[in-house]
C-alpha cells in the first residue's frame, strides 16, 4: 500500500483554483539519494509546521498568509514539507495545491461547498476505544523508564494514558476529497511525523525508509493525540501524535540539501497563561520552546539558515489554554493576520 504520486489534483474540478505548484517545474533537493534537479542560485527551502491542534492550525494558516504577502514566497513552493500533528494536515494540504488564499477563504466561510476544505465525512465515526481507563502502551512506558534516554520522556509518559476515543474523520475529511486511501501527495518530499506507540520511535511517513502508508492515514497517525484520539493502526503497528516526541521535529531537516528552513511552531512562543486553566499548556509550551531551541541549533550547526516563527504573547493569550478547542479558530486566524506583519519582518521575511 502507499502509492507515491496518485491523482494529480490539477485534474479535479473539486479543487477550483487550487493548483499543484510543484508540478509546474520547481523541484526538490537531494533527499536520501534521490536527486531532484533545480537551477543553481535558487534558494531551496524546507517548510516545517509543528503541532498545535485547532488553534495552531488557525495560527499557522494565518502566519503563512502573512509570510506570503510580505515576502512574495508561496509556501506551496517549498522543496520539503515536514509536518507534525496539525502541521501534517497543513503541509499535506499545501502539497496538494491548497494555497493561503484557499485557507483564508475557508476561515472566512467564503468557499463554495464543492471545495475540498469544506468536505465532510460521509458518516461521522462514533467514538471508539476502550471505556476502561487502562494505560494504552504500558510496555513502551516501562521499557523507556528502564532504558532512560532511548525514548523522549513525553513519549514514555504518553504510554500511561488510556487510549482516546475521539474520531479524526472530520479532521482528515479535506484529504479524503483529494486522495484515495492508499495514495500519497504528488509532491516528492512531504513528511508526516508520528510516533510508534509500542517502540516509542519517531516515524516520518513519506520519508525514505519509512513504513508505507497513504497520506490520509499518515496525517491521521500524526494527529492521534494520546488520551484523546484512538491510536492509528497502519499495518501491524500503532501510531500516535508526533508531538509527544517533538512539537516540530525540525532537526529532521538538518541532513537534507536545503538552504533555508522555515519553522512554524504554534506550541512554542512566549507569554504567560491567560487563565488558571491554561497553566498546564503554558508549562508544556515552555518545554516545547526549549526543545525547539535545541533543534534550531542543530539546523544552524548544519549550515542551514533557520527562520523561526512562534506565537507572540498576544497570540498565546488569544489561542487560550486548550489547543484542541476549535470555537475561537476564526478569531485567532484574523488576529494573527492583523498582527503578523511585525513578526514576519523581525525574522527577515519582508520584501
Amino acid at each position: 500500500m502507499g502509492t507515491r504520486g496518485g491523482r494529480d489534483p490539477n485534474c479535479s474540478a473539486r479543487l477550483g483554483d487550487c493548483r499543484h505548484r510543484h508540478a509546474r517545474g520547481a523541484s526538490a533537493p537531494t533527499v536520501a539519494g534521490s536527486t531532484f534537479h533545480r537551477e543553481s542560485l535558487v534558494t531551496t527551502r524546507a517548510l516545517v509546521v509543528g503541532a498545535g491542534g485547532a488553534t495552531g492550525l488557525a495560527w499557522s494558516s494565518a502566519t503563512l498568509a502573512v509570510l506570503e504577502a510580505e515576502s512574495g514566497w508561496d509556501p506551496r513552493d517549498a522543496d520539503v514539507f515536514v509536518g507534525t500533528s496539525q502541521g501534517s494536515l497543513l503541509v499535506a494540504l499545501l502539497a496538494s495545491g491548497i494555497g493561503t488564499a484557499d485557507l483564508t477563504a475557508w476561515y472566512r466561510r467564503e468557499l463554495p461547498v464543492t471545495h475540498p476544505l469544506r468536505h465532510k465525512p460521509d458518516a461521522r465515526q462514533r467514538n471508539s476505544g476502550s471505556r476502561v481507563p487502562l494505560p494504552a502502551a504500558p510496555g513502551m512506558a516501562i521499557r523507556a523508564l528502564l532504558r532512560p534516554g532511548r525514548v523522549a520522556t513525553t513519549t514514555a509518559l504518553s504510554g500511561l494514558l488510556p487510549a482516546g476515543r475521539s474520531s479524526l474523520d472530520t479532521w482528515v475529511a479535506p484529504l479524503t476529497a483529494l486522495w484515495k486511501p492508499d495514495e500519497w501527495v504528488a509532491h516528492p518530499a512531504t513528511w508526516a511525523v508520528a510516533v510508534d506507540y509500542d517502540s516509542g520511535e519517531r516515524v516520518s511517513f513519506g520519508a525514505p525508509g519509512a513504513p508505507e502508508a497513504g497520506i490520509i492515514d499518515a496525517v491521521r497517525a500524526s494527529s492521534s493525540v494520546p488520551g484523546v484520539c484512538e491510536p492509528t493502526r497502519i499495518g501491524d503497528r500503532r501510531y500516535i501524535d508526533g508531538g509527544v516526541h517533538s512539537s516540530t521535529s525540525a532537526d529532521l531537516v538538518a541532513s537534507l540539501d536545503v538552504d533555508e528552513v522555515i519553522v512554524l511552531a504554534p506550541m512554542a512562543g512566549e507569554g504567560g497563561p491567560s487563565s488558571p486553566t491554561a497553566v498546564p499548556e503554558f508549562v508544556m509550551r515552555k518545554g516545547m520552546q526549549r526543545k525547539l531551541a535545541a533543534e534550531v541549533r542543530v539546523l544552524r550547526k548544519a549550515g542551514k539558515h533557520a527562520r523561526v516563527l512562534v506565537p507572540s504573547p498576544y497570540d498565546v493569550a488569544a489561542m487560550g489554554g486548550n489547543s484542541l478547542d476549535p470555537k475561537n479558530r476564526r478569531a485567532i486566524f484574523e488576529s494573527t493576520l492583523k498582527r503578523g506583519h511585525d513578526r514576519i519582518a523581525a525574522t527577515g521575511g519582508s520584501k
